[in-house]
């Protein structure tokens, strides 16, 4: 029975592991994923990944995004004043319109007057001008800009 248990913990163990490979740029800056880690992670063709690039530690991470296959993605730079729960309240928001994020990022731009959030949401089923109205009455956004996902 002891010799079951430590097998079955061995297998647990090799299930959990991460998949390092090195894989190379082609001319039209085009990677392969291999496929273990394809099918490990569930990406299949035409499933959808978000790619974040961090110039500053030399990193890309690339992370599958589980999203209905008829939603869409947009992408929105939401200034802010920057008071306690000024982004709680944009982000209580999303959820109140039972908008998923993919992605959120926030930054300080001058301290205790102004903060920008970026965000890559699901696109509303509704036209984002209402969108847009509701984060500024709602969520008290002092601008928003919508941008290209590319």
């Amino acid at each position: 029975n002891l010799i079951i248990i430590i097998i079955k913990n061995i297998q647990n163990v090799f299930r959990i592991m991460k998949e390092v490979k090195i894989l190379t740029i082609d001319e039209r800056g085009r990677i392969v994923i291999p496929q273990i880690v394809r099918k490990s992670l569930g990406i299949t063709t035409n499933s959808q990944l978000m790619m974040i690039s961090d110039s500053e530690a030399k990193e890309i991470k690339i992370t599958p995004v589980g999203l209905r296959s008829e939603s869409d993605l947009i992408k929105l730079r939401i200034t802010m004043g920057d008071t306690p729960g000024a982004l709680a309240k944009l982000a209580t928001t999303f959820g109140d319109l039972k908008l998923s994020m993919m992605y959120s990022e926030a930054v300080i731009v001058e301290k205790d007057k102004s903060a920008v959030w970026t965000v890559i949401s699901e696109s509303p089923s509704f036209p984002i001008e209402e969108l847009e109205k509701i984060l500024m009455e709602k969520g008290e956004a002092l601008k928003i800009e919508f941008l290209s996902l590319e």
